[in-house]
């Protein structure tokens, strides 16, 4: 089960600043290696539908991959994937399954380390 706890515990950063206007705030984690960062992934966390306990949170979870085979000088298009959770689904879960698809689409690193 997605929680701020459990996000908080992962490493996920709160930000004010997110891309919904239904949204309470995002949290963001960089997902890197020794060689460099590979991606981002955000959370936006909404409040609770009527019909949910008031403490509960609903969780939307996106990453955004940069697509090497059409990159070209000034162009970076992206590849935008949401991981939509059930009350079973923890946040390893998902970020597992993103990284199976950065792996599968084999996406290029967002920043490369010097």
């Amino acid at each position: 089960m997605l929680t701020l706890e459990a996000l908080e515990a992962a490493g996920y950063k709160k930000f004010k600043n997110t891309l919904s206007q239904y949204a309470l705030f995002g949290m963001e984690k960089r997902i890197e290696d020794q060689f460099g960062t590979k991606y981002f992934i955000h959370v936006e966390v909404f409040g609770p539908y009527p019909h949910q306990d008031p403490t509960t949170y609903n969780f939307d979870t996106t990453v955004q991959f940069i697509d090497h085979d059409y990159f070209e000088v000034g162009k970076k298009p992206t590849i935008n994937m949401t991981y939509i959770d059930d009350a079973d689904t923890t946040i390893e879960d998902i970020e597992q399954f993103f990284e199976g698809a950065w792996e599968f689409l084999d996406c290029p690193y967002y920043e490369r380390n010097e």
